[in-house]
């Protein structure tokens, strides 16, 4: 079977106990992901789109580390993202090319998605710092991007 379609399988959150029983998967992500993008962006190209309906892909070999053991071990974060972006290129056969702020929009929907998930799945845990600090950055974000005042009544 198709890789690139079975990637969207990959479970999210099993790192995390509070988390891993939701069943979302890389696919419910992704596709969050391009839907908060086209709300938010002004008129995102294909290739935005594109990358950010696939930009997780590359976990299908690794499995979704979770962003606080890749921001405690960054030498672990490193390899694997050099895995994931050499899979994502095997899976899908796509080098985007994507300015920097093209990578700033994926970011910025990616963490937003993230803290959406969990305001809906789990709000209570909202509260613990670390998804204070969360929504702080994506509100950083959105506000350089320009879209900061829908952001907010989003979080």
């Amino acid at each position: 079977m198709n890789e690139l379609y079975r990637s969207g399988f990959v479970q999210r959150w099993h790192q995390n106990p509070e988390l891993a029983h939701t069943g979302q998967t890389l696919g419910h992500h992704q596709w969050g992901c391009a839907m908060l993008l086209a709300q938010l962006h002004p008129a995102p190209s294909t290739a935005l789109l594109l990358a950010t309906l696939m930009h997780d892909v590359g976990e299908y070999a690794t499995g979704d580390m979770s962003y606080t053991s890749k921001m405690d071990h960054p030498e672990l974060a490193d390899a694997l993202g050099d895995v994931e972006e050499k899979e994502a290129r095997r899976i899908t056969g796509h080098t985007f090319a994507l300015s920097e702020t093209d990578k700033l929009w994926i970011k910025l929907v990616d963490r937003l998605e993230s803290y959406m998930y969990v305001k809906t799945r789990e709000p209570r845990l909202l509260e613990q710092p670390d998804w204070i600090e969360c929504r702080d950055a994506v509100l950083r974000l959105a506000r350089y991007l320009g879209v900061g005042d829908i952001v907010w009544g989003w979080v």
